[in-house]
């Protein structure tokens, strides 16, 4: 399909949307982003770019420019506080190990602060003559020959020749509603504690059974010049949000050190934000010329830490059946052929292995704490859950064609 001239309104400028947007612009489609923020802005903390999600910015030309702010990440390594014991006075210190991921030869990922990969994504679909339209919150779509998004407030964006939904889990086209999950996260960016107790190349986690969970990622620099900073966050139960704020900052910084001691310095100077989650796998194709991408499509928990990977991919994959395609219908339909397989294997994964590790079960945590820790360092297991964990299991770089982009 010529993608000059073609006419493409996307609702969303978040990972996903920006990357689709810079990567049509470039090939010469008018592209408009509509998004209610006053102004494109992140949401959200840090993040691993697993070995997809890098794949795709190599392509784009700006590989170099994410590793220079970003932190390489060569392992994933969860344990018990003193092998799980509840009791206060007896936890603490780390147990036994029940994650243990390092990446296969060489390979690895690069931890970012949200923030900088927008910011360097917001750029690029600049550079590449996407226009903006802030202040505008899509409320959902017209349909017809060429559709369009409704704004609020009756409006209407012009018709065009693809809408792309791409405000992620709680977006309202065509909305059903999704499965929130029990627990949530308290997230926050914090100071990176140089020659601290943490590893600067892994992501650390402590557990208490599934209930509590504690992690620590460096994240690298938001800009040139800027200090290093680390991605802290706990686990909590959405439905104790309340109390967790009635009973004070203190309790918390108390609760945390009863878990992980080390880790309590970053709690006092945390200013925490609560994430909450939804599980879901929507319809894909919203409508003629209408098509869904990231987590408007497929939502899941942060377990596996595949988001912003997942919804790059759909970006470059869409990209790729619209330039191999006549039209738009055509393009779906390689896109879904190329995306559906890998999409329905992590979303299998992520509702599955969710409850392993945050849920009220007292069974599913033992039974991790008993099988998955041991598997995963036999070495057959190791390459297959490191395969599954960086993101390229079923190979969805080499399904989607990326070396034509």
């Amino acid at each position: 399909m010529k993608l000059e001239g073609l006419d493409v309104a996307i609702a969303g400028a978040g990972i996903g949307g920006l990357s689709l947007a810079t990567m049509l612009a470039r090939r010469g489609a008018k592209v408009v982003i509509y998004d209610q923020m006053a102004a494109p802005q992140p949401i959200g903390s840090g993040f691993v770019l697993q070995p997809t999600g890098l794949a795709i910015l190599e392509k784009m030309g700006l590989h170099d420019a994410i590793a220079a702010r970003g932190q390489v990440i060569t392992r994933m390594h969860g344990a018990l506080a003193t092998g799980g014991s509840s009791k206060q006075g007896q936890m603490g210190k780390s147990g036994k190990t029940v994650l243990e991921i390092s990446y296969p030869g060489d390979g690895h990922g690069i931890a970012v602060q949200r923030v900088a990969l927008f910011d360097l994504l917001l750029s690029s679909a600049i550079s590449a003559g996407v226009r903006f339209e802030t202040g505008a919150r899509v409320t959902g779509i017209i349909e017809g020959g060429r559709p369009a998004l409704a704004l609020d407030g009756g409006r209407a964006t012009p018709s065009a020749d693809l809408v792309v939904d791409a405000m992620g889990a709680s977006s309202p086209i065509g909305h059903v509603p999704a499965r929130e999950l029990g627990y949530g996260a308290l997230w926050a960016t914090v100071p990176w504690p140089e020659n601290g107790p943490f590893h600067p190349h892994e992501l650390e986690q402590r557990y208490e059974r599934a209930s509590h969970m504690a992690g620590v990622l460096p994240v690298g620099t938001a800009r040139d010049g800027a200090a290093p900073m680390a991605t802290f966050f706990w686990s909590l139960r959405n439905r104790d949000i309340e109390e967790w704020r009635k009973a004070g900052r203190e309790a918390w910084i108390e609760r945390v050190a009863a878990l992980w001691p080390e880790a309590a310095p970053l709690a006092q100077i945390a200013e925490p934000v609560h994430a909450r989650y939804r599980h879901h796998t929507r319809k894909p194709v919203a409508g003629r010329g209408v098509i869904r991408i990231g987590d408007a499509w497929h939502a899941t928990s942060p377990q596996l830490g595949q988001g912003a990977n997942m919804a790059m991919i759909d970006a470059a994959s869409l990209l790729l059946a619209l330039t191999r395609t006549t039209s738009v219908e055509e393009a779906f339909a390689l896109h879904l052929r190329q995306r559906a397989p890998h999409v329905w294997l992590y979303q299998t994964l992520s509702l599955v292995l969710t409850p392993f590790y945050q849920s009220d079960s007292r069974i599913l945590p033992a039974m991790r704490d008993i099988a998955i820790g041991p598997t995963t360092r036999m070495p057959f297991v190791r390459q297959l859950v490191s395969r599954l964990v960086t993101g390229d299991f079923m190979s969805p770089i080499k399904r989607i064609g990326l070396d034509d982009l």
